[in-house]
């Protein structure tokens, strides 16, 4: 893990929730434009339970409608009045979200990869590291969590070949696949601190969009997939994030209608100090697969980086994603803001970039 500042990236949970069995997850509170939720997954619309805020109980309600294949999500805004919540019976407390968080975890590209000839050891922890990973962010006690997105990787079935990696593994946009590749190994750290859910390209329209919409994004759920969900501020105090929907860019061939149209959100928004998070990196840096040792590492810009060339957001002290399979830190001159990379949070590691890229010239 490296601190910096206030920031505390952490790349390394499981245990009881202590939570009446038909509860499928821990509950976890998110936070979103309009204040903090908790949710909790369950495995009928009549399990809610209730919460305890400040001793007064409210029951959970469900969030509608529930897609098909999917478990049924409670869930109950916390008032930013409140002091304490807990469930009444087992006592569990909820993190709140407080002022100006001072241990932040950022993390992202957590899932185990099964798709096409890719096939990640999804049965040893060494090669899926994920629930290490969040357990050591646990550990930490963070005071909130950001997922710079990519959550579900388990796409396809489990080829024949790999029984030994994947053999049994639920696969696609459902509860089953949600549950084994994000939800059971985060519980830990989704009890540890509220949290924020970046959108990233595997919860496009032709991907796990329902689980993530439904799941995690703060909004209500419409049960239709938005190609480009609007950006949101979440402001604790005098910390403010922005949010900002990245999923239908690409880092191949760019599209002038997608950097015309990102333009124009960055023009939109207004910030002073905030930290700006998205799955893509805007400047972050790649070494293409197969390279041989010592290959520079070369730019990967999306329709978003283009944007915001013509359209640079001001008041941004940092730049937040993940997408890249690496941690990296960078910084830069002509005024931009720093860029931190936090994909590497079990899914598969990229080409590792050189010791050295002091002086590497980007935008040529």
């Amino acid at each position: 893990m490296l601190v910096f500042k206030t920031i505390l990236v952490s790349f390394i949970a499981l245990g009881g929730t202590g939570l009446p069995a038909q509860t499928l997850t821990t509950v976890w509170t998110e936070v979103g434009e309009h204040g903090t939720l908790a949710r909790v997954v369950v495995n009928t619309a009549s399990d809610c339970p209730s919460v305890n805020i400040d001793g007064t109980p409210s029951r959970m309600t469900v969030r509608l409608p529930v897609p098909d294949g999917l478990r049924p999500v409670c869930e109950l805004p916390i008032p930013a009045s409140a002091r304490a919540a807990s469930l009444p019976v087992q006592g569990v407390a909820l993190a709140l979200a407080h002022a100006d968080p001072s241990r932040v975890v950022v993390i992202g590209d957590t899932g185990c990869r099964i798709k096409g000839g890719k096939v990640q050891d999804c049965n040893d922890p060494a090669k899926w590291p994920f629930q290490r990973v969040a357990s050591r962010a646990a550990e930490s006690k963070p005071d909130l969590v950001i997922h710079v997105g990519d959550y579900l990787y388990r796409e396809e079935p489990c080829p024949a070949e790999a029984k030994a990696s994947c053999g049994g593994t639920p696969a696609g946009d459902t509860w089953e696949a949600w549950d084994v590749d994000f939800f059971a190994p985060a519980k830990n750290l989704l009890a540890a601190a509220p949290w924020v859910f970046a959108r990233g390209n595997h919860e496009s329209c032709d991907r796990s969009w329902r689980g993530f919409f439904y799941y995690l994004d703060p909004r209500p759920f419409s049960a239709t997939c938005d190609a480009f969900s609007p950006p949101y501020p979440v402001k604790l105090g005098k910390f403010e994030l922005i949010m900002f929907d990245s999923a239908t860019t690409s880092d191949k061939e760019l599209d002038p209608k997608l950097v015309a149209r990102y333009a124009a959100e960055l023009a939109g928004i207004h910030a002073e100090h905030a930290w700006f998070v998205l799955h893509h990196p805007l400047w972050g840096l790649k070494v293409p697969a197969g390279s041989a040792p010592g290959t520079q590492p070369s730019e990967s810009p999306t329709e978003v980086t283009e944007a915001w060339e013509k359209s640079p957001v001001k008041g941004i002290d940092l730049i937040v994603s993940g997408h890249t399979h690496l941690f990296e830190l960078l910084s830069f001159d002509q005024g931009r803001p720093p860029q931190l990379v936090a994909g590497d949070g079990g899914t598969e590691m990229a080409m590792a970039l050189p010791d050295q890229i002091a002086g590497l010239k980007l935008r040529e």
